[in-house]
């Protein structure tokens, strides 16, 4: 299987696609840096870009630090695949998270080295960077993971969205269900903490500001 390689920002949609030909480029080793997602016989190809990626372990910084600051259990998973096949040769369902977090499961996945839908539940936690406004169009794809929470960040309006799995679709809600100690507004308030910062130096302003916003009095 030939690679595909990235450059500049790609994003490349291939319309009938089954859903083994989509494991196969997916694992074709020339592809691991290159995003795709794929439903019900649609693949997408994209190759993300610094921005991209700048904002989307900046929120995955802000899960670990209040965890770690809690003491909550958590395991990152980053951009993972994740897959399901679907009754049909051109059914399916399979993308890459831009960060994601086993919290209320993670015992269920501890010491794992390989996570496997058919067996393993989702994360409990995905966050998703949305510089197009696509991903709204993906949540038939992350109901059909069964992934309970969403979080979509739009960086140029800087708006964060929650949303949880209810009846096949996602309903915004105001606290996180994973985190229920995070709003919207908190996570933003976090983020901006260390909007001119490296992370190096925002890490320290950002446990401080979890003990003085967040931990139990």
């Amino acid at each position: 299987m030939a690679s595909i390689l990235p450059g500049t920002r790609l994003v490349l949609p291939l319309h009938g696609v089954s859903y083994d030909f989509y494991q196969q480029v997916r694992r074709a080793p020339g592809n691991r840096l290159l995003r795709m997602t794929y439903h019900d016989g649609t693949l997408e190809i994209m190759s993300p870009q610094y921005r991209h990626e700048k904002y989307s372990r900046r929120i995955g910084l802000v899960v670990l630090a209040v965890t770690s600051v809690l003491g909550i259990p958590c395991q990152g998973t980053g951009s993972t695949t994740f897959s399901r096949r679907g009754p049909r040769m051109s059914q399916g369902w399979g993308k890459e998270p831009d960060q994601s977090f086993y919290l209320t499961h993670e015992s269920r996945i501890r010491g794992k080295d390989e996570i496997d839908l058919e067996v393993d539940p989702p994360p409990d936690l995905w966050i998703e960077v949305d510089h197009r406004g696509s991903s709204r169009g993906r949540m038939r794809l992350y109901a059909a993971l069964g992934v309970p929470e969403i979080w979509r960040f739009r960086p140029r309006r800087q708006q964060l969205w929650f949303g949880s799995l209810q009846e096949c679709t996602y309903v915004e809600i105001v606290r996180s269900l994973a985190l229920p100690m995070l709003t919207p507004e908190l996570v933003l308030e976090a983020l901006n903490l260390g909007a001119d910062l490296p992370e190096s130096q925002w890490d320290p302003l950002l446990r401080n500001w979890i003990q003085g916003r967040l931990s139990p009095a």
